[in-house]
């Protein structure tokens, strides 16, 4: 018989919150390792090539015998997941060595989603998955070893907590809480599992349920108790509640002093009392416990990094970075962070690079988008003279207006059409509060703030290339733009009747943005908006939602005003188009201006009054033709007079018209 090795720890049993122990099994492969590469065939022909699947983020190698009920347990308990949440790019390969009329039987029977490959060239031998079966291994990003599991049984639970755990370092919350419910239904004494349902739990939103799991785990004895009362720190941090929170922790970290999460939650309530040094203290304190969960020692050095970046000392930020992602490969946030290390150096290339690698790990990630979009104009700048050329003029022109200091306001013909769209100029937030876990959070919320609002057609906002480059030309810092004076220059050197600015406060069940809307014209504050972010997970919904809000609060302040030009049946002309903002779907109350009325001395002036509606279906550059809808009062005639309709949306609407 072939003598077997023993592995060197080809996985730390660890779940979020516990630190491991060895899995059962064997391997000549270390976490960490490229695995060895394979192409095999399906029963009906297809072929599968492992190397084909280097860019995914997690791909499962299940080696099985397809005669073994135990064996077949882990992989049957997969694909039930896979088949009930069917959006989750769960992707599971079975390989197993068995005769040919035993596979087709189990495919026959189970019909499983995930593909059956016969073994015919060895690559079991190659995996250690011979002897014993089941034989699971987790691969992560570049096809690297992250989890190796021998035997069925008890190792399929563990297993499937360790999967559970992978889910939750990927943002599938939802997964991960499904997959930790199903191993706490079969073995209710399983606290790890219990554990990290609650952090599925806290990740997506749900703060309630998640203290009432944490604080069930922390009402039992052993290993449960300190689960569940570092849970509920956490859980008491995000509720404002700092003195209960730093009870806990103490508390944790007196029974069990290699929890490494109790000093990164004291860190952060220091942090957002700006004691930064004592916070810097206690994340060195959590990366020191070698024994402490990979995962949380990973927060504790993005959070070092963090601290780091803000004094401007990129490299030692990087290093903390980098270790990050080497205890947790998908450590998302650590990876964009890295990237926006190098954009704060003008290294664009570099930032690109590690964007494209946080996109790797989640195509959907709002931050890792928002950068990589404007890293790649930025690389693609630098190589085309001419559009640099065109840049710089346009940067040239708006310096000009600036050091000139004039007024721009646009010119009214009539004194009702509205002549230009409306230009806004959004500044980015002003950071303060608690230590995010994601760098460039304001930068990111300008630019995409600014981008929806592009996308609508109905307002224009500069492009956050040309602020930067403007403000690097005119030398202006953030002490210089939080000056209300310079804000308004900006704001009529680009001919914006609006500048947007606000403050971004983070605390520590998510952030709060209050933006002011200025109107450049005569300075004052036009009107405010502010909205919570629950959290990075649901940023992306929120990012709509306030963009939505904006957008609405612009119509409603300075609407679209035009003429009726012709009337032709039910069709309407108007002498607005795309130059000022007008959009298929715009609707146009017809108005009719009443004389103010005078009574015993007080004069009254009538509101006017809608006559009828109109809906835009057809936009040129300076005109709009537009159908008349149902309940008009009176017949529309040339030269009424029209105001922009603007609906109150709903949180779940989707259209802004």
């Amino acid at each position: 018989m072939k003598s077997v090795k023993p592995c060197i720890v080809c996985l730390m049993l660890a779940v979020l919150l516990v630190a491991g122990t060895p899995a059962p099994g064997f391997c000549k492969l270390k976490s960490g390792d490229a695995v060895p590469l394979f192409t095999l065939q399906d029963l009906n022909g297809k072929t599968y090539d492992l190397a084909a699947m280097k860019d995914q983020p997690m791909v499962i190698l299940y080696f099985f015998d397809a005669a073994s009920r135990p064996s077949q347990q882990g992989l049957l308990s997969l694909d039930e997941l896979a088949k009930k949440y069917k959006d989750t790019d769960l992707i599971v390969w079975g390989i197993t060595r068995s005769p040919l009329a035993k596979v087709k039987q189990f495919v026959k029977k189970a019909k499983p989603s995930f593909p059956i490959l016969l073994d015919k060239a060895g690559v079991s031998d190659k995996y250690e998955a011979k002897l014993v079966l089941p034989t699971i291994c987790i691969l992560g990003p570049d096809l690297k070893l992250l989890d190796f599991f021998q035997g069925g049984g008890k190792t399929t639970e563990i297993m499937l907590v360790k999967l559970a755990q992978r889910q939750l370092q990927r943002h599938r919350p939802e997964l991960a809480k499904a997959i930790s419910e199903k191993v706490v239904k079969q073995n209710p004494k399983n606290v790890e599992a219990k554990t990290i349902k609650g952090y599925a739990e806290l990740k997506t939103g749900n703060i309630k349920a998640a203290e009432k799991t944490f604080y069930d785990l922390s009402r039992t004895k052993g290993k449960g108790e300190i689960l569940g009362k570092e849970g509920l720190s956490q859980i008491y941090a995000r509720k404002g509640d700092a003195a209960k929170a730093r009870r806990l922790a103490t508390e944790v970290e007196k029974k069990s002093g290699q929890r490494a999460l109790v000093n990164i939650v004291k860190g952060d309530l220091l942090f957002s009392e700006n004691k930064v040094k004592d916070a810097e203290k206690e994340y060195l304190k959590a990366i020191a416990k070698k024994s402490a969960s990979p995962s949380h020692r990973a927060m504790a050095y993005n959070q070092l990094g963090r601290i780091y970046a803000t004094k401007g000392q990129w490299d030692k930020s990087r290093k903390m970075y980098r270790q990050a992602v080497a205890l947790d490969p998908y450590y998302i946030e650590a990876t964009s962070n890295q990237g926006f290390t190098f954009e704060r150096q003008g290294k664009w290339s570099e930032a690109l690079a590690y964007y494209r690698r946080a996109l790797a790990l989640n195509p959907h990630d709002l931050f890792a988008s928002t950068l990589a979009a404007a890293a790649r104009k930025m690389v693609i700048l630098q190589q085309d003279k001419e559009r640099q050329k065109a840049l710089a003029r346009q940067v040239a022109e708006v310096v000009k207006r600036y050091k000139a200091g004039a007024p721009v306001k646009p010119a009214t013909e009539d004194g009702w059409t509205t002549q230009e769209a409306m230009v806004v100029t959004i500044l980015e937030p002003v950071e303060s509060g608690g230590l995010s876990v994601r760098d460039g959070f304001t930068r990111v919320l300008a630019m995409n703030l600014a981008q929806q609002i592009n996308a609508s057609g109905r307002v224009k906002a500069v492009d956050p290339l040309l602020l930067q480059m403007v403000l690097e030309k005119l030398g202006l810092k953030k002490k210089d733009l939080a000056r209300e004076e310079t804000q308004m220059k900006l704001g009529r050197a680009f001919k914006a009747r609006l500048v947007v600015k606000g403050r971004l406060f983070h605390l520590l069940d998510g952030s709060i943005i209050h933006l002011k809307l200025v109107d450049t014209d005569d300075g004052k504050v036009a009107a405010s908006i502010e909205r919570e972010f629950a959290s990075t997970a649901t940023l992306a919904k929120d990012m709509r939602l306030l963009n939505r809000e904006l957008l609405t609060t612009i119509m409603t302040h300075y609407p679209l005003k035009a003429y009726v030009v012709d009337v032709s049946g039910g069709q309407v002309l108007i002498n607005l188009g795309k130059k000022q903002g007008v959009i298929t779907g715009t609707r146009f109350d017809v108005i009719e201006t009443k004389p103010p009325v005078t009574y015993k001395g007080k004069t009254f002036s009538p509101k006017p009054s809608v006559v009828a509606t109109l809906e835009v279906f057809k936009v040129e550059d300076e005109f709009s033709y537009a159908h008349i809808l149902k309940d008009q009062r009176r017949p529309v005639y040339k030269d009424d007079k029209l105001i922009e309709a603007v609906a109150q949306l709903g949180e779940d609407e989707t259209k802004l018209w």
